[in-house]
């Protein structure tokens, strides 16, 4: 084991020694120190674009958008019904964020996922959002689309939150019953009648009483977030709140 770990570590550092780690957001070299330190994806991403990345400084309204003090569970300005209560995004899709994203979620780089999870769950540990969930739950691929990729994006997110905020990771529950098209030239309207119906969930859940964090990528109209979280509604659950990479057009 020693010997094969020794001759990893040796192939590793020849690959850097020929092909040097530059990083993805400003194309500038990445140090050896900084290839060592985890807290960051490794090879991929300089220390000083990672913690330069934007942060947004509060939950808001999937309605209005407007941000929500700490002790707000809803919007006060928005009488309407909707079944996501709030949504918490780590930043805004800005053009390093959608870089990140594109290779996490097209290109396999795990650890950017991995590492931008971690953040977010590390933002919502601090600002005890999460506090007095049962379940956090990521948004399911159909499953054909998972085929073709070869994993669900949301799935890896919400695993390293969960693992970060200490709450059950809940899978197989919701799931995604109808292949819908890609929602990125649609209208808000025609966004909502892409998704509608395309999610169900399990006859078997246990769901009822239950307040669940539901996990993705993305939240551009929040109209994926909004259905799911009807159907986790109308099983029982008391409250659903959306939790996101990023946000379009906060």
């Amino acid at each position: 084991m020693e010997f094969l770990n020794a001759f990893i570590g040796l192939k590793d550092s020849l690959l850097d020694f020929v092909f040097p780690p530059y990083c993805l957001l400003c194309n500038s070299f990445i140090s050896s120190d900084e290839t060592q330190d985890d807290t960051y994806p490794q090879n991929l991403v300089c220390r000083n674009c990672w913690e330069s990345l934007n942060i947004l400084p509060h939950p808001f309204c999937p309605l209005c958008r407007s941000f929500l003090d700490q002790n707000l569970s809803r919007c006060p300005k928005c009488p309407q019904s909707s079944s996501l209560s709030l949504n918490r995004s780590l930043g805004v899709f800005d053009p390093y964020y959608q870089t990140l994203i594109h290779h996490f979620k097209y290109n396999r780089k795990f650890s950017i996922g991995k590492n931008l999870g971690r953040k977010l769950g590390e933002i919502l540990k601090k600002e005890e959002f999460s506090k007095g969930f049962d379940y956090i739950m990521p948004v399911p691929l159909h499953y054909s689309r998972k085929r073709e990729r070869g994993y669900n994006q949301s799935r890896i997110l919400a695993e390293e939150i969960s693992k970060t905020v200490s709450v059950p990771l809940m899978e197989k529950v919701l799931i995604r019953k109808k292949k819908t098209k890609d929602q990125t030239h649609l209208s808000p309207e025609e966004r909502e009648r892409n998704v509608r119906g395309a999610f169900v969930v399990r006859a078997d859940s246990t769901l009822q009483g239950k307040k669940v964090i539901l996990v993705d990528d993305v939240m551009t109209t929040g109209a994926t977030l909004k259905e799911c979280a009807r159907v986790i509604k109308e099983a029982g659950a008391r409250e659903v709140v959306g939790v996101t990479l990023v946000v379009v057009n906060p």
